[in-house]
């Protein structure tokens, strides 16, 4: 048997909200779009 160990996100529409004293939106918009997915909205705050 073997194992997936990936994420599928092809076809998949995304909300991203980034932190900006964590990990900003663009970072992650990057990473998932690699994996296929469409960024529908994408934002960076501050939660404080």
């Amino acid at each position: 048997m073997t194992e997936k160990n990936h994420l599928d996100l092809k076809g998949k529409e995304l909300i991203i909200l980034g932190e900006r004293d964590g990990v900003p939106a663009h970072t992650i918009e990057q990473a998932v779009e690699g994996l296929g997915a469409k960024v529908a909205y994408s934002s960076t705050q501050c939660f404080v």
